[in-house]
């Protein structure tokens, strides 16, 4: 297998790393663990591509959603049968799409279900021996390696990306296979492992730095969030989450702002982080999908799916066969993932696709 760093490929005896990551992947454990790792010492220098976000005065929480896809189909995508499946991923999401340095593979949730979908397109064969994974931008940044003349192009996209309205004018989604909403991250209280947040909820962090990636959903909606006061966040931007997570522990930001489930990887790489209790004002609607099991401190809705190109009618076929793959592998890979790699995120179990689209942007 050879899996391909922007512009550079190597072979799988080497962990991909981005250029500007290698000290923060040192805070990253070699497998995610149930038993939190002892952190590393985070480097000093600040993160490349880090500036200031612009605030804006129209809400950004309340983001359009994207839950329906084509309806899908058993007929395996040809194209990618022949020349198998080109992947992209995000190396350090310790939850989703996470490099194990140690067995040399990606491993997660979305791997696993990726490496399912490929076990339908070549059952006599070793899936992970057809995929190629490629590290890909944060966020919308991903989508220029859709496009067929990129020359790092990939299939489709399976980080941990958010299904909007506005995205869905320039990709394509299959049916959404996780529900998530956004939240936050901060320093623990005497930087122990056992302290409580720093700040208790997001109404504590008017007027305070919140961190996240450039070119996503989380960066608009902290711009665009307000306290019970009134307060602004002081949006800070990075090329990466993870360059959020290494200024938050050097005390450069006061929180990391992104999806629950990266936080939740986050949170077990740096053990003197613990994600927030306190639930934000207003956010009942951001909880429809939320088990309800604790306090639900989302102030976004996150409906996760796979993005693809728009305008190929290979890219249409092979997503049809992911949503076949998608509910086909429900109740066994999905809930066996789920349990591994997402253990106290607080969905409701696998989305049930909504009625199929037959146009695109549905709706």
């Amino acid at each position: 297998m050879t899996t391909v760093v922007g512009r550079r490929t190597r072979r799988s005896g080497s962990a991909p790393l981005r250029a500007g990551l290698v000290g923060a992947l040192l805070l990253v454990p070699a497998a995610c663990t149930a038993a939190p790792p002892s952190p590393a010492v985070a480097p000093s220098a600040v993160p490349s591509a880090v500036s200031s976000a612009t605030t804006s005065d129209k809400a950004s929480n309340d983001i359009c959603t994207v839950r329906s896809s084509y309806p899908p189909s058993e007929t395996p995508p040809g194209g990618v049968h022949e020349r198998g499946l080109v992947v992209g991923v995000d190396p350090s999401d310790a939850t989703m799409s996470y490099w194990n340095a140690k067995e040399q593979q990606f491993e997660g949730f979305n791997i696993d279900l990726v490496v399912a979908l490929a076990e339908l397109i070549w059952p006599k064969e070793d899936p992970r021996k057809r995929i190629t994974f490629k590290m890909v931008p944060p966020g919308g940044g991903a989508f220029a390696m859709l496009e067929a003349d990129h020359p790092d192009r990939v299939d489709f996209i399976a980080t941990s990306l958010t299904a909007s309205c506005a995205r869905a004018e320039q990709v394509l989604f299959s049916n959404d296979y996780l529900d998530s909403g956004q939240t936050a991250l901060v320093r623990r209280r005497g930087g122990d492992f056992t302290g409580a947040p720093e700040y208790a909820g997001m109404d504590q962090l008017g007027g305070r730095k919140v961190c996240a990636a450039a070119q996503t959903t989380s960066l608009a909606a902290i711009a665009g969030y307000r306290t019970a006061g009134g307060e602004r966040l002081v949006p800070v931007q990075a090329a990466h989450p993870i360059d959020c997570l290494v200024m938050l522990r050097q005390g450069q930001v006061d929180a990391v702002s992104t999806d629950e489930n990266i936080l939740l990887g986050f949170a077990r790489m740096a053990p003197d982080t613990v994600l927030v209790t306190e639930p934000p004002r207003d956010n009942t609607p951001f909880c429809r999908y939320h088990n309800g099991k604790s306090p639900c401190t989302w102030f976004t809705d996150e409906p996760h799916a796979f993005a693809f190109a728009r305008g190929n009618p290979e890219s249409l076929e092979l997503l049809r066969f992911v949503n076949h793959a998608l509910e086909s592998t429900r109740a066994s890979v999905w809930a066996t993932a789920h349990q591994r790699w997402l253990k106290g995120h607080p969905d409701r179990g696998m989305p049930s696709p909504g009625p199929a689209v037959t146009s695109w942007p549905p709706g």
